[in-house]
């Protein structure tokens, strides 16, 4: 009885579609801070290059306005189609699991 790392055997046949969608959400929102990084990046490399390309009595500013909006903007829409993503694919397990089977998880 003591030593076996046996688990039981359990199906998920429903999930909480709110709990899973805001952990889903959250995780979007990381992934789109991580993007939104990525591009103000790239922006900062574009608005450099376009820079050094024109004559020095152009001024174009320093693209800062574009690349807070690239990283706020990943962070708000990671989080918002995260949420709406993650509660849809809940809701369809849910209609799913009864008529397929729901996923077996091993338990100890």
């Amino acid at each position: 009885m003591g030593g076996d790392n046996i688990g039981e055997l359990k199906t998920i046949t429903k999930i909480p579609v709110g709990a899973v969608a805001l952990m889903g959400a959250v995780l979007y929102a990381i992934l789109g801070l991580i993007s939104g990084i990525i591009t103000a990046i790239g922006i900062a490399i574009g608005v450099s290059a376009i820079q050094n390309a024109l004559p020095a009595t152009t001024a174009l500013g320093s693209g800062a306005g574009l690349e807070a909006s690239a990283i706020i903007g990943g962070v708000v829409f990671g989080f918002i189609g995260g949420y709406i993503i993650v509660a849809i694919v809940a809701l369809i397990y849910n209609w799913l699991a009864p008529r397929i089977g729901g996923v077996k998880l091993e338990l100890q």
